[in-house]
């Protein structure tokens, strides 16, 4: 009796552990299965696709006369959409997606069981503990960010930091003497 309470047990916390994220993971299969089997019936009617147009600059490309399937997927604002084809024309690439709304929803339950299993809470106090630790650990410096942006593409951006030499004091000094 007490081998089967205590496999029961051990089947429970293993679970805890790691088999809610398989079962997670079986339902993201499952919905891209799903997705794959409705791009396919898609075939050429473009009405439930919507179009990123992306700049590029390649020196010496040729424009595509035609688009080409593709697979692949990004995740924007939480939400994942699946690319079905593209086109290079001119210096833009073109992508013909269609939102994937199943996975987005499951990947979003994923997130809300785990922090629930986990009981972690949205509240201040984890916040100033974290804020209490970056003090601790990092160096204020009295340093200038500077950011720059690219106009072309506004999703991608540089953040370089750029520190004052005269925040360091450096010390040179003998080392110590160890008297044996």
């Amino acid at each position: 009796m007490r081998r089967i309470v205590s496999i029961a047990l051990i089947g429970c916390f293993l679970f805890n552990m790691i088999g809610y994220k398989l079962c997670f993971y079986y339902q993201i299969i499952e919905a891209d299965s799903r997705i794959q089997a409705r791009i396919e019936s898609l075939n050429e009617s473009e009405e439930n696709l919507f179009t990123v147009k992306i700049p590029i600059r390649l020196p010496y490309h040729t424009d595509w006369k035609e688009f080409e399937s593709v697979e692949g997927e990004m995740t924007y604002n939480n939400s994942t959409y699946r690319y079905v084809k593209q086109k290079v024309l001119r210096d833009t690439l073109i992508l013909l997606c269609i939102e994937h709304r199943e996975k987005s929803i499951i990947e979003r339950n994923s997130g809300d069981f785990a922090k629930k299993v986990n009981e972690v809470l949205p509240d201040s106090s984890q916040k100033q503990i974290l804020k209490q630790a970056k003090e601790d650990f990092y160096q204020k410096s009295d340093g200038v960010s500077v950011a720059i942006y690219s106009l072309r593409s506004p999703v991608t951006f540089f953040v370089i930091q750029v520190l004052k030499t005269s925040s360091y004091h450096q010390k040179i000094d003998r080392p110590p003497s160890i008297e044996v």
